[in-house]
């Protein structure tokens, strides 16, 4: 008995969403997010920018892309500010990435006691945003949020 073409076809797609380009959406597991330094990059009159390095884990086989991050930054229990990341950032696969994204921020809205806390050596910071990954094979997208705090130094130019 000669196989159905019918069958053939399935058994092709079958195949092909097993490859790395046509992930389960709902077998992907989700990357984490955390904190990995801080820097002061310029301080002036009106405020100043800092670093804000996320190191994402990508615990799949294969490369995700990332498509944006939002995130609001405290420092000391106090908001700095956002940061807002709209470039696309590759997380490679079994491993950690770090993408590192720019706040500005105004002494006005961190108020005259962060400056005391930028000449710290280590601070206590807390985030909560999220990020968005594209998914493979034009799935759409995966919004992963997450939250972190801790303590951590505070790099200086």
């Amino acid at each position: 008995m000669r196989p159905s073409p019918v069958l053939a076809l399935v058994a092709v797609l079958a195949a092909a969403g097993c490859s790395a380009g046509g992930v389960n959406p709902a077998k992907l597991i989700e990357p984490k997010v955390s904190v990995r330094t801080i820097a002061v990059r310029n301080v002036g009159l009106a405020g100043g920018t800092l670093e804000v390095a996320f190191a994402f884990h990508n615990p799949n086989r294969f490369s995700l892309t990332g498509a944006g991050l939002t995130a609001a930054l405290a420092i000391e229990g106090k908001k700095f500010g956002d940061v807002v990341l709209t470039s696309p950032f590759t997380l490679a696969g079994t491993d950690t990435t770090v993408v590192t994204v720019p706040l500005n921020f105004s002494w006005s809205g961190v108020g005259g006691a962060a400056r005391s806390v930028l000449n710290s050596g280590a601070v206590n910071y807390g985030v909560d945003g999220s990020f968005t990954v594209k998914l493979p094979a034009n799935a759409g997208d995966l919004a992963v949020p997450f939250t972190g705090s801790g303590m951590i130094p505070l790099l200086k130019p």
